[in-house]
């Protein structure tokens, strides 16, 4: 992918979302981490986590807009909330995706969902990804990931590696309304299961991707007008 692909591929995952609502429109970023969704109006994360699920060395981002501290299985807003949820490497993370992505549908009318496709994770493992992750038509699957087939296909990363180049979306991305179409395929037994292997990294830099955040603020001096309903800020402050 040359240079002007890049900027056109980042550009429809991390910046057109942000224009496909009304300007009025009510936004959560769920699973915001460091790199928060610029349009967004209230930003959802676990700061207890730290960079369990992470395998970045940088800090989640909680200054701008209105950041709620809260397990994403379990959020503390009203059903149809939002009118917009955007969800970005959260799902492949977590040890509920069927939970999560309830939470999701209750909170939010639509929305925008990103997640790795699960043929990156067989030539790539990540240490932080619980589950593959696939679709089919429009329909996300999820399967387990076992200790022993991340452990294989760690070893034989290095052999595909080049594979990487050749897969033309490494990512798979929806916009939904109202439901997201879903299947879990977990028969392990927990024993079986694979674990986070990123573990807490400590001494995070207080400094996250200065570029993306340089961006975000940028995007939101342009565009950003909205401001979060008084009766959601009163929500949020009992």
């Amino acid at each position: 992918m040359n240079i002007f692909s890049q900027i056109i591929f980042f550009y429809s995952r991390k910046i057109l979302p942000g224009f496909k609502m009304s300007s009025k429109a009510l936004v959560v970023d769920i699973g915001s981490g460091e790199k928060p969704f610029w349009r967004a109006d209230v930003f959802v994360d676990k700061l207890s986590l730290g960079n369990v699920q992470r395998a970045s060395k940088f800090n989640t981002i909680h200054d701008i807009g209105i950041f709620v501290d809260s397990d994403v299985n379990k959020m503390p807003f009203k059903d149809s909330e939002f009118d917009f949820s955007f969800s970005s490497h959260l799902l492949e993370h977590v040890e509920n995706p069927a939970g999560v992505i309830r939470e999701i549908t209750r909170i939010s009318k639509g929305g925008y969902i990103e997640v790795p496709n699960g043929i990156l994770e067989t030539i790539r493992p990540f240490g932080s990804h619980l589950w593959f992750v696939f679709v089919d038509k429009n329909k996300l699957i999820f399967v387990r990931k076992s200790k022993k087939i991340h452990k294989v296909l760690l070893s034989n990363g290095k052999k595909y590696d080049e594979l990487i180049n050749k897969v033309s979306d490494p990512f798979i991305r929806m916009y939904w309304k109202k439901s997201i179409d879903f299947e879990i395929i977990d028969n392990l037994k927990k024993e079986e299961k694979f674990q986070s292997a990123v573990g807490d990294i400590k001494n995070l830099s207080q400094k996250s991707y200065n570029w993306h955040i340089l961006l975000v603020k940028i995007l939101r001096a342009l565009f950003y007008k909205n401001k979060p309903k008084e009766k959601l800020q009163k929500t949020l402050s009992k």
